[in-house]
């Protein structure tokens, strides 16, 4: 390949335009303000072996927007939350090109993502990248995933939020006024089962076995089949509602419900700014600690593989056991003054 430097004069001024050849075939071409621009453009690209590979292949010329509904299309994994973030990557990069999509771009993607999000959604958004572009290699649109050069951020996993009874209060009547019928359900079975976002809304209403108030999710974010358990609040919601087969959250053709929207608004309605939906899951342990369920109980119900994931609640059944103590010694010690 060879490159060749054209002067034009514009109304605006001089541009300078460099054109990349493959023989007589055109590869690529640029225009700058300065000559200098134009030269270091085309030196870095010729000594890109990776993007000159993506530029000589048709495919890798499509976008990124393309690219996404090849992927969704194709998709059948398990994270129903991973649509979402494709869509919102098609929103922000849905016009690249893959030949234009390099690490620097990703970095400054996620750089101007991250103000006001956690690092664990930064790494979600990440993965979007690399899942798309994963899928980009596999069909041999482009020869390098240059997601997998980004490392993931330092996440802070010991958040632990639970709510108040007036929060919510507020939060299931902001559920009621919603113009989703579905959300109600959805946040009450959070509520009572630590569900996962993902694991509720794949949820199938032949699982659920009626009699013993339980459903088998064979494939949970662990892999690991495990039990959901609906206390008797969940399957009075469910009854409302109760079908045969098909989707529990159905947004009527078929596919799970659309919840973002949904969700945020009933959040700002109930004045609940910065409520994590997987809170819900922490507030469902934190309710069963302090109302005295052990560690590993607790591990069964959420499906943790390890204790490890279910210390984070320790303190809680410390300060439950602090006050048992405290009112029945209290009631001891009592009867003896009178």
């Amino acid at each position: 390949m060879h490159v060749t430097y054209v002067k034009l004069q514009r109304q605006s001024g001089v541009r300078y335009k460099a054109i990349i050849r493959e023989g007589d075939r055109v590869v690529s071409t640029k225009t700058f303000s300065r000559k200098t621009d134009a030269t270091t453009w085309a030196k870095t690209l010729l000594r890109d072996e990776q993007r000159l590979e993506a530029l000589g292949n048709p495919q890798a010329r499509i976008t990124l927007a393309e690219l996404a509904e090849l992927y969704l299309g194709a998709w059948n994994g398990r994270d129903h939350a991973l649509e979402g973030r494709v869509k919102a990557l098609v929103a922000a990069a849905g016009t690249l090109r893959l030949l234009e999509i390099s690490e620097r771009t990703i970095r400054d993607d996620l750089d101007q993502y991250a103000p006001g999000h956690q690092p664990a959604t930064v790494n979600r958004r990440k993965a979007a990248w690399s899942a798309l572009l994963g899928y980009a290699v596999e069909n041999d649109y482009i020869k390098d995933n240059p997601a997998h050069r980004i490392g993931a951020r330092a996440e802070n996993n010991e958040r632990v939020r639970w709510l108040s009874d007036d929060e919510r209060k507020r939060l299931l009547a902001a559920c009621d006024a919603s113009e989703s019928p579905l959300l109600r359900p959805l946040v009450i079975l959070a509520m009572t089962t630590g569900g996962r976002l993902g694991e509720l809304l794949a949820l199938r209403w032949e699982q659920i076995d009626w009699s013993r108030r339980t459903a088998i999710i064979a494939r949970t974010k662990n892999n690991d089949p495990r039990m959901l358990v609906f206390p008797s609040p969940a399957i009075a919601e469910l009854m409302k509602y109760r079908k045969t087969s098909g989707l529990i959250f159905d947004r009527g053709d078929g596919r799970g419900m659309v919840f973002r929207k949904y969700w945020e608004a009933a959040l700002k309605a109930a004045g609940l700014d910065g409520l994590h939906f997987h809170d819900l899951r922490h507030d469902a342990a934190s309710q069963l600690v302090m109302s005295g369920a052990t560690l590993h109980e607790v591990a069964e119900i959420l499906g943790h593989r390890s204790l490890q994931s279910t210390k984070r609640y320790a303190h809680l059944s410390h300060e439950h056991k602090r006050d048992v103590a405290d009112r029945i010694m209290g009631e001891v010690f009592g009867r003896l003054t009178k």
